[in-house]
């Protein structure tokens, strides 16, 4: 089973993969959980305010053109595992297994009454050579609405969630400075038990891309910067055709 994206928290060394996971909060009012919110500009527009500038949510195909792969990376990267079926799962959707304090348990309980997405992808990359890894998830949502809700959801928890727990392991998450991409974008610090984990969470119309540099991949600003350019424009390249 596929489990959540950008809180998507990779295992390195006996730590094993766990999921944190990242649906949306602080937007408009969501649909009941389970229920996708209707896309905006769905209703005819009345007469002589012109057609919806709304952007359309990408297809499953579009989504899964929108990962980055091998050759965006410099050599020596490989795929480890991936995921590109479009079908949301269960898991999808709302932060699992996350508990804190009553304001981060807010964010978690919140979460699960986001628009849900309507494709989500994954991919996991790693270099043998160098010990490094990356990995990287686009997720679409029915309508601009929960796109930006998954945005300000990472707001929410580097705000609110500053200690928490995730199963048996402490969790940190905290701000993270870096280049602004898409539309819009947050940068998160997450430190599950000893390891570190980098991940920015952009916005393009009514999809996030997000990329994740475990460890030290995050120490290298030259990939940090090339890997979020490049996540952002095949966002956007992806939905303009």
């Amino acid at each position: 089973m596929r489990r959540r994206y950008g809180r998507m928290v990779m295992a390195l060394g006996a730590l094993p993969l766990l999921a944190v996971t990242v649906a949306g909060c602080g937007g408009p009012a969501p649909g009941p959980t389970g229920e996708r919110t209707a896309t905006a500009g769905a209703l005819p527009a009345p007469a002589g305010t012109g057609p919806s500038t709304e952007p359309r949510p990408l297809t499953g195909a579009q989504t899964a053109r929108a990962m980055l792969s091998t050759i965006d990376l410099p050599v020596g990267w490989s795929v480890a595992k991936e995921d590109l079926s479009p079908a949301v799962e269960k898991d999808d959707h709302g932060i699992q297994d996350v508990k804190g304090d009553a304001a981060c348990n807010r964010v978690v309980a919140e979460s699960f009454r986001s628009v849900r997405p309507s494709a989500v992808v994954g991919r996991t990359m790693e270099n043998p050579m160098a010990r490094r890894s990356l990995m990287f998830e686009v997720r679409t949502f029915p309508s601009v609405t929960g796109a930006r809700q998954a945005v300000e959801e990472a707001r929410q928890l580097r705000r609110a969630c500053a200690t928490a727990t995730a199963g048996p392991y402490p969790v940190r998450y905290g701000v993270l400075e870096g280049p602004r991409r898409g539309d819009e974008s947050v940068g998160v610090r997450m430190r599950v038990g000893g390891n570190r984990f980098d991940e920015f969470v952009i916005r393009v119309g009514t999809s996030i891309t997000v990329v994740t540099f475990p460890g030290a991949t995050g120490d290298d600003p030259g990939l940090v910067e090339s890997l979020t350019a490049q996540a952002t424009e095949k966002l956007r390249q992806a939905a303009a055709g």
